[in-house]
């Protein structure tokens, strides 16, 4: 009995060591493509930008919502989802279809260039895995920004009113640009506060532009 106890503890740690184990190659592997194909800049770009978009466009589902005096948290929460699911598949698959078309590009050049087949190489498979990568950061970038200005919302009426929920919504989608500001900051050797600060003045002019369009 004991020593079928250690036998199954002993293949489950082996189990747990394995899968831990390829998790860790897939990971080097990954980093082995981006830095075959260059991608990691691109793909920071691509994160930073549509992740701006993402709360940019809450920002504005929400401050429509409040010019409109819309009580119904469930319908805010509704449309700031939606938006983003839409981003989110938008996001997915036009940078899939980009990136595929200059990957395939790219390696055709390459091919030509020495007269081989690189489908099966490094650089083949590098090209495919980038491609389906940089389109799911692309493409999930939107809609994990978007998430921090619906849950205030998500606590009416069980914790806060809608009025606290707006004012709390707001503030979220703000630290959220400022947090992007500061990451932006970091990779490209700004100071990150300056850099956060003007994100966050981005997000004031929008909330501005809604307050004069709504007032008339």
């Amino acid at each position: 009995m004991e020593r079928n106890l250690v036998d199954e503890s002993a293949e489950e740690e082996q189990n747990e060591n394995g899968f831990t184990q390829g998790i860790r190659e897939k990971v080097l592997q990954l980093s082995q493509y981006l830095a075959v194909t260059g991608a990691q800049k691109i793909i920071r770009r691509y994160f930073a930008m549509n992740a701006f978009d993402g709360s940019m466009t809450s920002l504005g589902v929400v401050m429509g919502a409040l010019l409109a005096n819309i009580s119904d948290p469930r319908s805010i929460i509704g449309v700031i989802i939606t938006s983003g699911v839409a981003m989110m598949v938008s996001g997915f698959s036009g940078t899939y279809m980009t990136e595929s078309a200059e990957r395939n590009h790219s390696l055709n050049e390459l091919e030509d260039a020495m007269l081989i087949n690189l489908d099966n190489t490094v650089y083949g498979r590098a090209g495919k895995v980038v491609s389906v990568f940089a389109a799911v950061v692309d493409g999930s970038a939107p809609f994990l920004a978007s998430i921090p200005s619906v849950i205030p919302f998500l606590l009416v009426p069980i914790i806060i009113g809608i009025d606290i929920a707006y004012i709390l919504s707001i503030a979220a989608s703000m630290i959220t640009l400022f947090a992007l500001g500061v990451y932006l900051g970091r990779i490209s050797g700004e100071n990150f506060i300056i850099s956060g600060i003007k994100m966050v003045i981005s997000g004031i002019a929008v909330a501005i532009i809604a307050l004069l369009l709504g007032g008339h």
